[in-house]
């Protein structure tokens, strides 16, 4: 969701009256909300008694990891630095209106197979609305819409993208090659493309620069927040093959109706239910480590929690902080973490004073604004949510600048905003939003084992067989989790026999694995 021009089109909107930048950091509760009793938690956390399990960050990977570590009967301490669950897809509370805003807007889809059961087993799945209708507008102001038809899958979405408006005849028999190729590479051959980029990979299948800007573009941007010329090639052909091609739901969109941070907040029960703690606003200062083996973590206040296995599933940058140099020489997977890139994300919210759209969320073609979503319509106007993925060009400029660009752009796309007056806005700058999937990112990306025997890595940045998503973190998790409790099984687990603690894919459809050769 994305980055690059500005310009004269719209008559200018009122300036906005509050326009501030700051990092997602939810720091008190909204007002009815049930206080977490931080100290209390951290006071009867943990019982040293050699069979602790600490898993750090309650991210997305953490959670999915304590989540099934608790189901399996293991005593699991988490420790999250903030105040409540989420890490980065997660929430916080404005300071100017007290409301509870995300950082940024998250959707899954439904080839999410592994997210989706870790709502599951949160009880939260009924919070999420799937939407099977996406819209893009273009800069004439073309509404195309994607939808399915009655075709089975691949060809299930072919009748609509055939028909976009903001395509050329010409655009439109490319893009059926393109997709073909994508069809015929098949898994095997995408991972034989990973140290290629995707704009390379298209152009070598024919694709015109400016195809590759309007369709191919649009849609990795806001899958794995990075451009086509710097997208290892393999992870975006599965976007298309598995998201778009294999099944005919998994393209469908599904968004949250609740602030993120809701959708976590089970976690803490669920793991204080089946015996373990949670322990938050608690720092992680460091690993101790003795013999080739994890002994205690560090927090503030100067204590040291003894434990049987630590199961990481901290940002990589972050996880190197706290790991000291024995600990990184010992354990080779530790030594790439800082040649691994990030890219940013940005997201603006905007309060007018009137509707401005009247679709639940919207894709703006050769935009700097990749994702335009209705967070809430009332009696005094509309609360928006722009998103700019891959967001390199502008993370540095300020929040004044993004807002009038970003209010720009709706206003050239929509009509109705031209007569709006913004009553507000504020900026999210997340400048290390997701690893960057760059071509050979997967030499760095880890496996959840090592050759320290108890540390076990968890995170989007894992080695997963995903991207930098939701799903990807979640995976990770569960592969993590998996693995240490195979471990402390002796290897007399399903995973010794191949299985790998992940929820199944979707299946692909049998006219796609004819077509595709598989």
């Amino acid at each position: 969701m994305r980055a690059s021009s500005d310009g004269p089109g719209a008559p200018p909107l009122t300036p906005a009256l509050s326009q501030r930048e700051r990092e997602p950091v939810l720091s008190r509760p909204r007002k009815g909300e049930r206080e977490l009793d931080v100290q209390t938690r951290a006071s009867r956390a943990f019982q040293p008694d050699g069979e602790q399990v600490i898993v750090l960050g309650g991210g997305l990977a953490g959670i999915a990891a304590a989540m099934r570590l608790a189901g399996a009967g293991i005593p699991t301490t988490l420790i999250e630095t903030r105040k409540r669950l989420g890490g980065r897809a997660t929430s916080f509370i404005d300071p100017l209106s007290g409301e509870v805003l995300d950082n940024c807007q998250h959707v899954l889809m439904r080839c999410c197979t592994n997210l989706l059961d870790l709502y599951q087993r949160l009880g939260v799945a009924g919070l999420i609305r799937w939407h099977r209708r996406l819209h893009f507008i273009d800069p004439a102001g073309r509404v195309d819409v994607l939808e399915a038809g009655d075709l089975p899958a691949p060809l299930h979405l072919l009748r609509r993208v055939m028909g976009f408006a903001s395509l050329t005849p010409a655009q439109k028999l490319e893009l059926g090659r393109g997709m073909w190729q994508v069809l015929r590479t098949g898994r095997a051959g995408r991972s034989a493309v990973h140290d290629r980029s995707f704009a390379q990979w298209l152009t070598d299948a024919g694709q015109s620069r400016g195809l590759i800007d309007r369709f191919w573009g649009t849609v990795i941007i806001s899958a794995l927040n990075e451009t086509p010329d710097r997208c290892a090639a393999d992870y975006a052909l599965q976007v298309f093959q598995d998201g778009f091609l294999g099944h005919p739901h998994a393209w469908e969109v599904g968004l949250p109706q609740v602030p993120l941070v809701r959708l976590y907040d089970p976690a803490v029960e669920a793991i204080e239910r089946a015996g373990g703690t949670v322990m938050l606003s608690t720092s992680i200062e460091g690993l101790e480590s003795r013999d080739g083996r994890i002994t205690g973590v560090r927090i503030d206040g100067g204590r040291t929690l003894s434990a049987a296995a630590v199961l990481s599933g901290l940002p990589f940058d972050r996880l190197r902080r706290v790991c000291d140099a024995a600990l990184i020489e010992a354990d080779r997977r530790l030594g790439g973490l800082d040649r691994i890139e990030v890219s940013p994300i940005i997201g603006v919210h905007l309060w007018f004073d009137r509707p401005v759209v009247d679709l639940p969320m919207v894709a703006l073609l050769d935009s700097p604004l990749h994702w335009l979503f209705v967070k809430a319509d009332g009696e005094q106007g509309q609360h928006v949510h722009g998103v700019i993925s891959a967001a390199r060009d502008l993370v540095g400029q300020s929040s004044g600048a993004i807002t009038d660009l970003v209010v720009g752009e709706i206003a050239r796309r929509l009509p109705a905003a031209r007569q709006a007056e913004l009553l507000r806005s504020l900026v999210v700058k997340e400048k290390r939003a997701t690893f960057s999937i760059a071509p050979g990112v997967d030499a760095l990306r880890p496996g959840p084992r090592g050759p320290v025997k108890n540390l076990y890595l968890a995170g989007d940045w894992c080695r997963s067989g995903w991207p930098a998503t939701m799903e990807g973190a979640v995976r990770s998790g569960y592969l993590a989790a998996a693995a240490l409790m195979a471990d402390r099984a002796g290897g007399h687990t399903p995973m010794a026999a191949g299985m790998n603690g992940l929820v199944p894919d979707l299946p692909a459809a049998p006219l796609y694995c004819l077509l595709a050769g598989s």
